[in-house]
């Protein structure tokens, strides 16, 4: 396992403690379906409840992170970070990417010995197009691209 894998594992276990729902999103999500990126943080979708406010709160403290709130392209974000760890917390995608509808689409996919809820390509790419920062722009064809060679090999089969 990877340094990455066994950090992103770490989350993952204090979010099940948590009892958070989440959708994994962003560049790791795009990392883990083969796109060739990397990142500095892990970014979750999450609905925007009291109850999941507290969840959050709760998982930083198992993780000794601190809590920071944002505002950035797409809204309210609830940063949770210490000195090796980043995670942020979105509560809304593109206009039209309600937590339903993502998680509809969404595939789990294993990572050790638990799952982890990640947003298909075609909702990552549809988010990171509406963002309009240029470090969003650079990946959208790089995205396209792994959808299209995945489309091929699914196809192939």
């Amino acid at each position: 396992m990877s340094p990455d894998e066994i950090i992103l594992l770490r989350i993952l276990k204090e979010l099940k403690g948590a009892r958070l729902e989440t959708i994994l999103v962003g560049n790791t999500a795009c990392a883990l379906q083969g796109v060739p990126v990397m990142t500095q943080d892990i970014d979750f979708f999450v609905r925007d409840t009291v109850l999941n406010r507290k969840k959050i709160a709760r998982f930083a403290k198992g993780l000794k992170l601190f809590i920071s709130k944002s505002n950035n392209a797409v809204g309210e974000t609830i940063r949770t970070e210490n000195k090796e760890i980043v995670v942020d917390f979105v509560f809304r995608l593109g206009p039209k990417q309600t937590f339903n509808n993502v998680r509809s689409r969404s595939q789990l996919i294993k990572i050790g010995n638990l799952f982890c809820r990640v947003a298909s390509l075609e909702d990552l790419y549809l988010a990171k197009s509406c963002l309009g920062r240029e470090k969003d722009k650079a990946l959208l064809k790089i995205i396209k691209d792994t959808i299209r060679v995945k489309n091929i090999f699914t196809k192939e089969r």
